[in-house]
């Protein structure tokens, strides 16, 4: 049987929900993974003769690097129909834009409170260090 990390099986699924086919983008999307990640599990799959790569230039403009393309092999399918590749259950964190809002105006608000204490803390301050100036003069008098 072969043994490989959850995040390799999790791209192997990823680029078997996509038909068998998907770019780094794709399985980025997915999996939550890293540029770097995805690209390192790449080599070590090929190594395993589970997927094969190729760079796709007329997915992306003109200059840019071109989008590597992932496809599970024969080799992949087989393990896949025998089940000794079974999909993770990890769950990664889906972070939605309502729960960033929200977030974010939580923190607004804790912030608006800290600069509040801030400055009342200045203000006292102000009002204590010529008071404390006036006792240390009186003292050494």
């Amino acid at each position: 049987m072969t043994t490989i990390d959850s995040d390799s099986r999790d791209i192997i699924h990823a680029i078997e929900r996509h038909d068998g086919s998907a770019s780094t983008t794709d399985i980025r999307r997915e999996t939550g993974l890293d540029n770097s990640s995805v690209r390192y599990r790449f080599r070590k799959l090929e190594e395993l003769g589970f997927v094969a790569t190729e760079r796709d230039p007329t997915a992306t403009p003109e200059g840019v690097a071109p989008i590597t393309i992932a496809k599970l092999t024969d080799d992949a399918r087989e393990e896949i129909q025998k089940g000794l590749i079974v999909e993770s259950k990890r769950q990664r964190a889906k972070i939605e834009p309502a729960d960033n809002a929200e977030s974010i105006k939580e923190l607004e608000e804790e912030l608006a409170q800290l600069r509040d204490r801030v400055h009342h803390l200045q203000s006292n301050q102000n009002w204590i260090g010529p008071r404390v100036e006036e006792l240390v003069e009186d003292h050494h008098e």
